[in-house]
C-alpha cells in the first residue's frame, strides 16, 4: 500500500522517507527484476550457457560490458520510482490500483526472467523455447 503520510509534492522526489517506503514497496521488483535477473544473466553469459536474446541489450553489453545491464536496470528502477511518486501524489482514485498493478506486473516479469535464465543454466533451454515461442 502507498503510505498516506508522504507528500511528494512538498518534499520532492528525493525525500528520504519516500525513498525508504518505495524500497519497501518495490522489494520484489528489486529482488526479482533487478538482482535476480542480473545475477542469473551474469552467470549464464559468463559461463557460456546462453546469449542475450534482447538485441538492444546484447549490443549494449557487447560494447560496454555486462555491467551495462545493471545500469539499465537501475535506470528502469528510477522510472519506476518516478511512477511511484506520481501515483502517490495523484488525487485520482485509481492511482493506488495503478501502482499495485505496475508493481505486480514488473515483479512477475522479473520472476519469468529469472525462471527463464535458470532454465538456460540448468537444462540449456529457455522457458520460451519450451513453450514454443521460439
Amino acid at each position: 500500500m502507498l503510505p498516506d503520510n508522504i507528500n511528494t509534492h512538498s518534499k520532492g522526489l528525493f525525500n528520504t522517507e519516500a525513498i525508504y517506503d518505495f524500497l519497501h514497496e518495490a522489494r520484489f521488483i528489486i529482488l526479482l527484476y533487478i538482482i535476480g535477473d542480473f545475477l542469473t544473466t551474469f552467470h549464464a553469459l559468463s559461463n557460456g550457457y546462453g546469449f542475450e536474446e534482447n538485441g538492444i541489450l546484447s549490443g549494449l553489453m557487447e560494447t560496454h560490458g555486462i555491467w551495462s545491464l545493471l545500469i539499465v536496470k537501475i535506470m528502469i528502477l528510477a522510472v519506476i520510482y518516478w511512477n511511484y511518486c506520481s501515483t502517490k501524489a495523484s488525487v485520482h482514485s485509481y492511482a493506488r490500483k495503478l501502482w499495485n498493478l505496475s508493481r505486480t506486473g514488473v515483479s512477475i516479469f522479473g520472476l519469468v526472467l529469472v525462471i527463464n535464465n535458470l532454465m538456460v543454466i540448468t537444462v540449456r533451454s529457455s522457458l520460451f523455447e519450451c513453450l514454443g515461442f521460439f
